[in-house]
């Protein structure tokens, strides 16, 4: 028996679903991109150093922020530099934004319609008016804090290595602030409409991976924290990533996938709140509780929920960081100039390596590059969320069809779409 799913819409990118059951048993579960590989990485190399997050932010239309942020942090790891405190507080806020939006636009738009088992969008809008708007105004302010800290809401330019072009000013600040209860209660409104929601009974062992800070819920730095299946936990230096996870090419796809240790893993939210609960602000961490969950959690549908609970986490990060800085934004100089840059980074003209991780809203982003004495790009290396999950994710497929496969194929394809979306994939980013 063979189950072909075309074209999985309602997420960044395109790609198929084929599985072969043999006798009642599923053999494989193949999750078959459609679009060619993009090579983002082969084009940095020979570029400046500087061109780096200028070209990796576009990698992805969603989430173009945490490419740059990461890009420009592996940098400035490379050549020993140490933006100042101010800096790394409008990347957080930036950061907030970047996951509030991308977030909205998942839980509403592209996943939710599937447990309703709708296949009519408009249907869906139509029936919850009041959650449409919230979604739509809440992204709308997320996408005004990535436009007012890095200078456009799309592929944003303002933020570089070293510090800022450009700052926000603190009226600009302040008018976010001021819009933060609005805010608030629209992702409220969200999280409202993700618990009515019955998500299938599913649970399938498998190993987690996140940043961990150790102070706070880890977005912006911290080190590799694993939590094995079999209940060992592990961290490890970010800049030794690639001793653990591995990057594997396939034949039936142009994006590569990965395996820690051997193994399939999951990244995104559903692994961050498995790792990092505790540092959940208060009112996240208060609906977390009333969850009842127990930890780790290894129903992958459940990542929506824990979406909408980072949604909450965020929207409080955003307001303290909106807070702080609309009452102490001072000038600065950014050290990003060029051929200067080297100059007082570098002054013993010696090649340097340098790599960072950030948490994307699919999970952790990964992107590392050695450069040359004269600033130039020798090798890099970029693994996105994506990538990572792409082999649990069809180990969750082969573990969930023997629960479906006997459904009627229109209503066997939503279930599928289902699980698949909740993944939120980005095939984009998948196949940098």
């Amino acid at each position: 028996m063979k189950i072909q799913v075309n074209h999985i819409g309602k997420m960044e990118g395109h790609t198929d679903f084929v599985a072969e059951i043999l006798r009642g048993d599923v053999k494989s579960a193949k999750m078959m991109t459609t679009e060619g590989a993009r090579l983002i990485e082969g084009i940095l190399i020979g570029r400046n150093f500087y061109e780096a997050p200028i070209i990796t932010s576009r990698i992805c239309g969603i989430c173009p922020v945490v490419h740059k942020i990461s890009s420009v942090k592996a940098i400035e790891a490379a050549f020993g530099i140490t933006p100042s405190a101010q800096t790394v507080k409008l990347r957080k806020l930036m950061l907030m934004g970047q996951i509030l939006h991308s977030h909205a636009l998942h839980l509403f738009f592209l996943s939710l319609p599937d447990f309703f088992d709708l296949t009519n969008d408009i249907k869906f809008i139509n029936d919850n008016k009041a959650e449409t708007n919230a979604a739509i105004a809440l992204r709308n302010w997320a996408l005004k804090i990535v436009e007012v800290v890095g200078g456009r809401a799309v592929h944003p330019i303002a933020c570089e290595v070293g510090g800022f072009k450009v700052l926000p000013t603190r009226e600009e600040l302040a008018s976010l602030l001021n819009q933060y209860p609005t805010a608030l209660k629209n992702g409220l409104a969200l999280l409202d409409l993700v618990l009515k929601v019955k998500l299938p009974q599913f649970s399938r062992l498998t190993s987690f991976v996140a940043l961990e800070h150790g102070r706070e819920y880890a977005f912006y730095e911290g080190d590799l924290k694993i939590m094995y299946q079999d209940g060992r936990e592990k961290t490890v230096p970010y800049e030794k990533f690639t001793q653990n996870i591995q990057e594997i090419e396939e034949p039936y796809r142009a994006a590569k996938s990965a395996l820690l240790d051997g193994e399939p893993f999951m990244v995104g939210a559903l692994a961050r709140i498995n790792l990092n609960h505790r540092f959940l602000n208060p009112l996240a961490a208060g609906i977390l509780k009333k969850q009842a969950w127990r930890f780790p959690e290894y129903n992958s549908f459940k990542n929506i929920v824990a979406q909408a609970i980072e949604i909450i986490h965020c929207l409080e990060e955003a307001e303290k960081l909106l807070q702080e800085l609309s009452a102490d934004l001072r000038p600065e100089d950014s050290l990003a100039d060029g051929l200067k840059l080297i100059a007082e980074a570098n002054p013993a003209g010696r090649d340097s390596y340098g790599c960072d991780a950030v948490e994307a809203p699919r999970g952790t982003l990964y992107h590392s590059y050695e450069i040359d004495k004269n600033g130039i790009i020798t090798d890099c290396q970029v693994i996105t969320p994506t990538v990572s999950f792409l082999k649990n994710l069809e180990e969750d497929l082969i573990a969930w069809l023997p629960n479906v496969k006997d459904l009627p194929p229109e209503k066997r394809a939503i279930k599928i779409r289902a699980l698949i979306r909740a993944y939120d994939p980005c095939i984009a980013c998948a196949t940098h």
